[in-house]
């Protein structure tokens, strides 16, 4: 084997759970199961330190140690997207699922895609808990959405009742993580300072603002085409043959096209360039559902645009 080669295979992919991760080293073809804690981690990882990139799943956190400890030891991280991993095992007809059969199909994604892979890099603590804090808050929101639902016909009093104090419960802890938001970005220059460049877009409020800078820490270094796609506004070709079909918003993270369609009702009823731009293509012919999705793409890339040129942007987050 040449040392090309060999520099090439000298990859890891590690499979998360809560309690333990099972690590692949492509070089050796070995597996090794570790106890998921830093400890535990940085001993077992001490000899891969040459190892050109390691490649995990997010996992909602379980993977946080894992990463610090391929930080601390400096062999260089990605924490890849479980679709697109899904996605890649599928596309080779594979369909078993073991975590020792995850952690070869990690290294072997590594090994396809390494080369253009973002590298991770620590979250700045402060970025890290609004990122915390935001996504807290909307897990709550949709829990009281569901709890508001359920009481238009709740069957009981007793389940009334139940029902009416949760949300009363729901109510209080968010306003309380909506102080803490706010507490938040208001001690942290930057982020004060990116809050307000954000605020100043049409649409964009005290929720919508903390929101952005959590979901989307990208924002400002980004081209126009990459944060409409990133936010889930980009519209994408479906064309097959002769066959010019409709472009549709598809992809980007979940978490901001809800946030971005209100913000866009919220500018299109106001009196603003957005306003005006909403009610040509109204006047146009152009259904509002889509108008309104062309009011949300305008509001990302202003919002885009608006970071990108604040006199001190703030180092991004890959």
């Amino acid at each position: 084997m040449t040392d090309k080669a060999a520099t090439r295979q000298r990859v890891l992919g590690i499979d998360v759970s809560c309690h333990r991760v099972t690590l692949y080293d492509e070089a050796t073809g070995r597996t090794h199961d570790i106890a998921n804690d830093i400890d535990s981690l940085h001993d077992a990882l001490a000899g891969y330190t040459g190892h050109a990139l390691a490649v995990c799943e997010a996992t909602g956190g379980h993977e946080d140690t894992l990463l610090a400890a391929l930080h601390v030891l400096g062999i260089p991280a990605h924490r890849a997207d479980a679709a697109k991993v899904k996605a890649y095992i599928r596309s080779f007809g594979k369909r078993a699922k073991t975590d020792a059969i995850d952690a070869r199909w990690l290294a072997r994604y590594a090994l396809d895609r390494g080369a253009t892979l973002p590298r991770w890099q620590p979250p700045v603590p402060a970025q890290a808990e609004l990122a915390a804090l935001v996504a807290r808050r909307l897990d709550l929101v949709a829990i009281k959405t569901q709890e508001s639902n359920r009481l238009k016909a709740p069957r009981s009093d007793l389940v009334a009742e139940h029902i009416r104090a949760h949300l009363d419960q729901l109510a209080e802890h968010i306003a309380r993580l909506d102080a803490r938001i706010a507490a938040l970005v208001a001690d942290q220059p930057d982020l004060a300072q990116r809050a307000q460049a954000l605020r100043s877009v049409p649409g964009i409020g005290p929720v919508h603002a903390p929101l952005l800078l959590a979901t989307l820490p990208e924002l400002g270094t980004l081209g126009r085409r990459q944060a409409a796609s990133l936010a889930g506004c980009a519209p994408h070709p479906r064309d097959s043959g002769t066959r010019a079909g409709p472009r549709h918003p598809a992809g980007g993270r979940r978490q901001i096209r809800p946030a971005l369609f209100i913000a866009a009702m919220a500018a299109a009823r106001g009196t603003n360039p957005l306003a005006d731009f909403y009610r040509r293509l109204v006047a146009t012919g152009k259904p509002k559902r889509l108008a309104l999705a062309a009011v949300m793409r305008k509001i990302v890339t202003i919002a885009n645009a608006r970071l990108r040129d604040l006199p001190h942007p703030a180092s991004q987050l890959t």
